[in-house]
């Protein structure tokens, strides 16, 4: 009779085992996907906000050749002919502490 109260203790102790096991696996396993999924967001980010600076250096790139074509000497000088304006020889300004200029 002794020895059957030991293989019940035994199993017991077998059982408890096991279910410390299973415990311990399922709380790796969980951080495993919470850090896998934690991982897989911030590449998402990353690679968003990769392709965003992507089209802003595309438009950078537009806006600037634009900038570049309106700043050439022959766009001035068709501007200043559709706009009337008058080429101005030795004129000079003299600012006194006003917001008027003098012409000498």
């Amino acid at each position: 009779m002794r020895k059957h109260i030991n293989t019940i203790g035994e199993k017991d102790v077998f059982l408890w085992v096991n279910i410390a096991l299973v415990g311990v696996v399922a709380l790796l396993f969980f951080y495993y996907v919470m850090m896998a999924n934690s991982i897989a967001a911030k590449n998402y980010k990353a690679q968003t906000l990769r392709d965003k600076i992507g089209v802003l250096s595309e438009a950078s790139g537009l806006l600037m050749a634009e900038k570049l074509i309106l700043e050439s000497p022959t766009a001035l000088v068709e501007f200043a002919k559709s706009s009337n304006l008058v080429e101005a020889w030795n004129v000079l300004y003299i600012f006194e502490n006003r917001n008027v200029a003098l012409q000498r």
